[in-house]
C-alpha cells in the first residue's frame, strides 16, 4: 500500500485557531457614549505633514511626507481667461476644473481693497463664494495678513468662517505661521490673552526650503479642520509669497 493511498483514508486536515481575546478597543467602547464612533477634532492638536515640490516655474505638487504620490497640483496662471491667478487641481485627473483658486488684486498696495480673494469650492461657477485676504499693519511686521477661513470646529458640523492671522515677518523667517484669532472653541474669553498665544493657536506652519541643495518645503497643518480650511491655507501661502515677491524653490 502506497503512502498516498494511506493518506486518502484520513479525514481532511483542519487547524483550529484559538479565539482571539477581546481587544481593548471593544472593552473601551462599552465605557463611551460614542461607542465605536471615533472622530478627529482641532482640539486634539494632531497635525498632518505635507510637502510642496516645485515641478516648473509655474507648477507645484502637494503630497504627504509619508507618501510621495502627488495629491494636488498648484498652477500659477497668467491667461486672461483664467478662473484665478493661483489654482489647485486634483493630481489624479487633469480633465477636472480647479477645485480652489485665488485671485490677486490689481492694486496690491491699495488699503481699501483686499490683497486677494479666495474660493475653496467650485471657483469656476458664476455664483462661487470668494473671501478676502487683507493685509493689515502689524507691530514689527508680524501679523501682516488676515482672513476669515472656513473651519470645522466641532466634528460633524459644517465649516464656518473664523478669523486667522498670518505671521510672516522677518522675525519668523523661514517660517510662515497661521494663528487662530481670539479664544479657542469652548474657552472663556476671560481666560484668553492675545499676547500669550501658545502653539495650540498655531493651525498651520510653512517651513520654506532655503537652498536648492536640500530640504523640503514642509507644511504642518492642523488635522480635523476640514478640506476648505486646508485648501485656504495653501492658497493664502502662495498669495503671500507672491505679494512678498518670493517663490518656493
Amino acid at each position: 500500500m502506497s503512502l498516498n493511498a494511506t493518506n486518502s483514508n484520513l479525514p481532511p486536515y483542519s487547524e483550529k485557531t484559538p479565539q482571539s481575546a477581546p481587544s481593548s478597543q471593544t472593552t473601551d467602547n462599552s465605557n463611551r457614549i460614542a461607542g465605536t464612533v471615533y472622530t478627529c477634532s482641532i482640539r486634539d492638536f494632531q497635525v498632518d505633514y505635507l510637502t510642496i515640490v516645485r515641478e516648473s516655474a509655474t507648477s507645484y505638487s502637494i503630497a504627504l511626507t509619508v507618501d510621495p504620490t502627488p495629491l494636488y497640483r498648484i498652477e500659477l496662471v497668467s491667461s486672461s481667461t483664467k478662473v484665478g491667478d493661483i489654482q489647485i487641481f486634483l493630481a489624479s485627473d487633469s480633465t477636472l476644473p480647479a477645485i480652489a483658486a485665488a485671485r490677486l488684486s490689481a492694486n496690491p498696495k491699495s488699503k481699501s481693497e483686499p490683497s486677494a480673494t479666495i474660493c475653496t469650492s467650485s471657483p469656476h461657477l458664476p455664483d462661487a463664494l470668494w473671501r478676502p485676504l487683507a493685509r493689515v499693519g502689524g507691530m514689527f511686521a508680524v501679523d501682516d495678513y488676515q482672513s476669515a477661513i472656513p473651519i470645522v470646529t466641532v466634528p460633524g458640523r459644517k465649516a464656518a468662517p473664523h478669523q486667522f492671522s498670518w505671521r510672516v515677518g522677518s522675525l519668523s523667517e523661514p517660517f510662515y505661521q497661521l494663528l487662530w484669532d481670539g479664544p479657542l472653541p469652548l474657552v472663556p474669553s476671560a481666560m484668553f490673552m492675545n499676547d500669550q498665544r501658545g502653539s495650540e493657536y498655531v493651525f498651520a506652519t510653512l517651513a520654506r526650503k532655503t537652498s536648492p541643495e536640500g530640504g523640503d518645503n514642509l507644511v504642518q497643518i492642523r488635522r480635523g479642520a476640514g478640506l476648505e480650511f486646508e485648501l485656504s491655507v495653501i492658497l493664502e501661502l502662495f498669495v503671500i509669497l507672491h505679494l512678498k515677491n518670493e517663490q518656493l524653490i
